[in-house]
């Protein structure tokens, strides 16, 4: 049995943090979303090498999301991400013969759509003594490529908090969604989770709090936006 010291720790670890929640509608939860592992204690992966750095999941998906390429995609969170650091959004194709509610999203098939929180010349945000927005948007709404292929994808939701020294966390989740269109790209590059992130990476394992970094690039590829990377 817990102490009640014990269970009001908990409490204010949960309310410290947050969790992946949903894409394309805010409830009910999970709806197009995978249900992940930290929807209890809200709390973070910080081993790069786990495989919760794919999905964090804690079981398969129910329905899936439908949205058009060069549409929109809404990436729901229990609560507006406020750690600061990067929030990123990848996506993968589903394989022919394989269901977007239960594909593993193993190997080499993973492009980033969408990435906010890099920044070059110095910090943009003068309150809460941070390099990065107090709070981000919650939704936060993608927009798809207009080149993206049709068919069913993984999408998978990132949000790196920075905040102590040296001591990554990510806040990660996945859904599904069927991508209408007549998009003809070919998305890239395309990496692995885990894989994709690597120990002594700067964009992961740094002092983001003294003395600031002038400059910021959050950790992967570059952003697929159609016919180039950018």
């Amino acid at each position: 049995m817990w102490s009640m010291g014990v269970l009001v720790s908990l409490a204010a670890f949960s309310q410290a943090h947050y969790h992946f929640s949903n894409i394309g509608v805010a409830s009910p939860e999970w709806s197009f979303g995978r249900p992940v592992k930290n929807a209890r204690d809200n709390g973070p992966v910080t081993d790069l090498n786990s495989i919760d750095m794919r999905c964090n999941q804690a079981g398969v998906g129910k329905s899936i999301f439908t949205a058009a390429a060069g549409g929109k995609m809404p990436v729901y969170y229990n609560q507006q991400p406020w750690h600061q650091g990067p929030y990123q959004v990848y996506m993968a194709k589903v394989p022919q013969g394989q269901s977007a509610l239960t594909w593993d999203g193993a190997g080499q098939v993973w492009f980033k759509v969408f990435s906010a929180g890099g920044y070059t010349g110095g910090c943009k945000y003068s309150s809460g003594n941070y390099c990065f927005p107090d709070k981000w948007e919650n939704p936060q709404v993608v927009t798809l490529p207009e080149e993206l292929p049709a068919g069913d994808y993984l999408v998978r939701a990132e949000h790196l908090a920075l905040h102590i020294s040296n001591q990554p966390q990510f806040y990660i989740g996945c859904g599904a969604v069927t991508v209408t269109g007549e998009g003809r790209g070919t998305p890239e590059p395309l990496v692995a989770f885990p894989g994709a992130y690597k120990q002594g990476d700067k964009s992961v394992f740094n002092n983001f709090n003294y003395p600031k970094p002038v400059n910021y690039s959050p950790p992967g590829p570059p952003v697929w936006t159609g016919n180039s990377t950018s």
